[in-house]
């Protein structure tokens, strides 16, 4: 267009006509924006097929590792001694590659789905420190596992049990390499046998023992979840609703033993910062809750990092609406920092704690040896940006461990003093990538971007509006021939 053809009325149509639309599109975007971008970013954040959500909830973009770290018991011929602990080095970690695939899922219209997944672990020899086939001496589950269910059975029943015990392979510790203690399970001749009895007195519900034996690629062991969606109402995605198909767990009185939390992958936007965060653990078949306690800065992101703390683990003995954690059949409950998980591990005199007994009662430290809590290694982490609800980091941190304890009717457990075990623990480690960082600072800032850009927009606008007015106010929006003359002349 030539400027120099137009007119004064042109022109400032022109002016007066830019200045108008940008000054309108920018108040229009600063009043409309921000609400629109949260829309936005809070329909991208629904589980449901077509989301980023959707993609990363069906398959973790991100690898997650899983590393064991094994309590070797060095000294077992000593457990009768008064004056010597039980002592163990820590072997390890060995570290494991976790894929995690959300199969068979169903989605239902209360704005739910229901699935299972398979999680699948790989070695990796280069993040380890040791190898599959190094010698792990620990206390003997099933020996254990056996006295303790048989505990308080008349004495002619346990002279039975003891001398099975003795003539069957029941015996008080065992060696075995890592890869059998974790996932392979190894051969027991106690195990075999009580396969073989096949009664319901006892029952040994696997044909070869180890922590995760049958785990590892298994459809169905964690169970079917049901969650929020937060199609209808963002604030519930995630939130576990059933859990084979189950609002009770079954395995705690109420409420301590309802279903309740997220599973750890899907958190909703805007939260508390100043609230707690449940956690449902399966391993422990029960929920946990973690306290905010300062934040964290990943790939530019601040999260708030959510902690378990001494009442996380507690069953009573000091935070009294967590005494529903406690078993009443027990002759008494656990201290604090150390939850029992009977129940949940198929009857086995297991014990959750954090690892080193971080957080717990000192009796449990200082009956043992070659244990030293630390916090910065033994705390269960999860830091999530609170704004979209993301997490940027997770150490989920729990320690394996088996109660011993005397009992003058079984030889094996004649003179041995009541001691909690340590097996192993265990860090599931994730860390958001920073592509994905990235994706997460746009949908974090969206709403800031168009508040700026509608801020450019106003003074753009408003710099066409000023020049109109100016011009209006001088006359000058067309040169004058005589001002021309004048010009030439002087």
């Amino acid at each position: 267009m030539c400027c120099k053809c137009c007119g004064e009325t042109q022109r400032k149509s022109w002016v007066f006509g830019i200045g108008s639309v940008f000054t309108l599109l920018g108040i229009l975007l600063v009043v409309l924006w921000p609400n629109l971008a949260d829309k936005l970013v809070e329909n991208g954040l629904k589980l449901e097929p077509g989301t980023d959500t959707y993609d990363s909830w069906l398959e973790a973009p991100i690898p997650i590792y899983l590393s064991f770290y094994m309590f070797n018991w060095t000294n077992p011929e000593e457990i009768r001694n008064p004056n010597v602990k039980p002592h163990f080095n820590e072997m390890g970690p060995y570290v494991f590659l976790e894929k995690h695939k959300k199969e068979n899922f169903t989605f239902y219209d209360n704005a739910t789905v229901a699935y299972y997944e398979r999680r699948t672990w790989f070695f990796d020899a280069e993040k380890s420190n040791g190898e599959l086939t190094d010698m792990i001496t620990a206390a003997h589950a099933i020996t254990a596992t056996v006295a303790d269910e048989m505990r308080h059975k008349p004495k002619f029943v346990k002279k039975i049990i003891n001398f099975m015990l003795n003539h069957e392979g029941g015996t008080l510790y065992t060696t075995k390499p890592v890869h059998e203690w974790i996932f392979d399970g190894y051969q027991d001749d106690l195990t075999d046998f009580l396969n073989l009895f096949n009664t319901s007195a006892i029952e040994i519900p696997y044909t070869r023992f180890g922590w995760l034996a049958d785990r590892n690629g298994s459809l169905e062991y964690d169970g079917l979840f049901t969650i929020h969606t937060g199609t209808d109402n963002i604030a519930n995605v995630g939130r576990l609703t059933h859990w084979n198909a189950k609002n009770e767990t079954g395995f705690y009185k109420l409420p301590c033993g309802i279903v309740n939390g997220t599973t750890g992958d899907l958190f909703p936007p805007k939260m508390n910062t100043h609230e707690e965060i449940t956690i449902f653990a399966t391993d422990a078949c029960r929920f946990m809750n973690l306290r905010p306690q300062g934040n964290l800065e990943v790939h530019g992101l601040t999260a708030t990092r959510w902690v378990g703390t001494e009442e996380t683990l507690d069953s009573g003995e000091n935070y009294p609406n967590q005494q529903c954690f406690c078993d009443p059949r027990l002759e008494e409950c656990p201290k604090t920092g150390v939850v029992e998980c009977k129940a949940c591990r198929d009857k086995a005199p297991i014990y959750s704690s954090f690892p080193h007994f971080y957080l717990a009662d000192p009796h449990y430290l200082n009956a043992v040896s070659g244990l030293q809590p630390d916090k910065e290694q033994h705390e269960f982490v999860m830091a999530v940006e609170p704004t979209i609800g993301v997490p940027l980091q997770v150490h989920g941190r729990i320690q394996i461990n088996m109660m011993i304890e005397p009992d003058d009717d079984y030889d094996i457990y004649r003179g041995v003093p009541k001691v909690l075990m340590p097996m192993f623990w265990f860090d599931q480690y994730a860390e958001l990538s920073s592509e994905l960082a990235s994706t997460a600072k746009l949908a974090i800032n969206l709403s800031d971007y168009g508040t700026y850009f509608g801020i450019a927009c106003i003074v753009f606008g408003g710099l066409f509006l000023v020049t109109g007015i100016v011009l209006t106010i001088t006359k000058r929006w067309v040169r004058r021939p005589v001002e021309d003359e004048d010009m030439l002349t002087n």
